[in-house]
């Protein structure tokens, strides 16, 4: 089984410098230009999933119709509200330099745990890994042979992508450190061994890459996503 977890595209928000969270935000024209590129990246590829998973929110929801749209065949898209991004309470809708400064003795003191909103009003960070975690083991365990030749995407936000890793790699770590550009995808691999089964992050891509890989530049050369690539 490969599993790709891909990140949405550049929304307007992401643009524009705002924290989203829950809040919707749509694809910028960038974003959708970048969806429409790995789309067509996967199509020729022939990497085709036999579903795409998304969050409900419509940037990563966007990203997922983009993608199917340009895969032969067009794979089902199956919203799971537990994907959705970290609920961040008071800081949605607000730039994180404004954030900064109308409350800066909410953050979390620990670095390790920057991804706990609590103190704004939103979910600390053991809510929002067991809220995805429960979400991912469920969709999971429809899929009855973890070895079998499959693919499934998962089309989510930059902080969803780190437990929903830590879940499917069944790993201690919990990706705090990575960065997630817009529309870059991890991908996984259930490997069998004689004891079990290896779960294997066997690699990560960005959307440049992609794109050079089509001979095109990225839709979104010279934008810059200044908060997204960890709340996105």
């Amino acid at each position: 089984m490969k599993l790709y977890v891909i990140r949405h595209g550049l929304s307007v928000a992401n643009a524009n410098g705002v924290i989203q969270g829950h809040a919707n935000s749509d694809l910028a024209n960038y974003g959708l230009r970048q969806a429409d590129l790995l789309g067509r990246y996967f199509n020729a590829e022939n990497i085709n999933p036999e579903v795409i998973y998304t969050s409900p929110l419509e940037r990563a929801h966007a990203t997922a119709r983009g993608i199917a749209g340009r895969l032969d065949p067009s794979p089902p898209v199956v919203t799971i509200d537990g994907l959705k991004e970290v609920d961040v309470g008071a800081l949605s809708g607000m730039s994180m330099e404004d954030a900064y400064a109308k409350y800066p003795a909410g953050w979390a003191p620990d670095v390790n745990k920057w991804l706990d909103f609590s103190g704004f009003g939103g979910e600390s960070l053991d809510e929002f890994f067991k809220r995805v975690e429960e979400s991912v083991r469920k969709v999971m365990n429809e899929w009855d042979d973890p070895l079998a030749d499959r693919t499934i995407f998962f089309t989510v936000h930059a902080g969803t992508m780190r437990p929903l890793l830590k879940t499917l790699l069944n790993a201690s770590g919990d990706f705090m450190f990575f960065t997630f550009g817009n529309c870059s995808h991890a991908v996984i691999e259930y490997r069998e061994l004689r004891s079990g089964i290896r779960r294997v992050l066997s690699d990560l891509v960005r959307i440049e890459t992609v794109a050079r890989l089509m001979g095109e530049e990225n839709p979104a050369e010279g934008t810059e996503d200044t908060v997204g690539k960890k709340i996105g």
